[in-house]
């Protein structure tokens, strides 16, 4: 980010790179809480223990935010972790700060104001982020944290895939095909 940041015009191509990190990074933090929450726990019995407090710690640090976390939390506690990298409205590598920044760029690129939407992909990534502003930490981890972690990866997917069609997909333009034949105005 910072070599962009600094030698790069923050042009319609620096906000697609902007898009592009941001999206890339809200899975990957979704991903290793999930790993954690899921996976990394050998057993029931380590939960909240001082293990499970230097498996947490490790996930803080693996995201770049051990730091920033006992500035704002102090101790260690499972659901303040989870809540401060998927809801955090200012750490950088909580999900909802990237969804927040990557929808900011996304209309830059669009010129659409924000709170509305052009396109599938401002609606879809609206959407999502809204899903997180208003999420609270303690009914995620009661329905379930790796189902809803799961869903976020499966929508954030399609975010992806909406960006695509909206601004690479080859389409035909002014009645040709993608194979460069003339067809008529009602066939594509």
């Amino acid at each position: 980010m910072g070599l962009t940041d600094n030698i790069m015009s923050h042009s319609e191509a620096w906000h697609f790179s902007q898009l592009g990190r941001l999206i890339e990074r809200a899975d990957k933090t979704s991903r290793i809480v999930d790993v954690k929450y899921f996976i990394l726990l050998p057993s029931i019995w380590d939960v909240n223990t001082p293990f499970d407090d230097i498996q947490w710690g490790a996930l803080l640090h693996s995201a770049s935010g051990f730091e920033m976390y006992r500035r704002t939390y102090g101790l260690i506690s499972p659901d303040d972790v989870v809540a401060f990298l998927l809801l955090d409205r200012e750490f950088p590598r909580s999900v909802l700060y990237c969804l927040s920044k990557a929808e900011e760029s996304l209309h830059a690129i669009s010129g659409t104001p924000l709170e509305t939407f052009s396109n599938p992909a401002e609606q879809r990534l609206g959407q999502l982020r809204a899903e997180f502003v208003y999420a609270q930490v303690k009914q995620v981890l009661s329905t379930g944290l790796h189902e809803f972690l799961d869903a976020f990866q499966t929508k954030l997917n399609l975010v992806g895939a909406d960006i695509h069609k909206t601004f690479f997909a080859l389409r035909p333009v002014n009645g040709e095909s993608t194979n460069g034949e003339t067809t008529d105005v009602g066939e594509v």
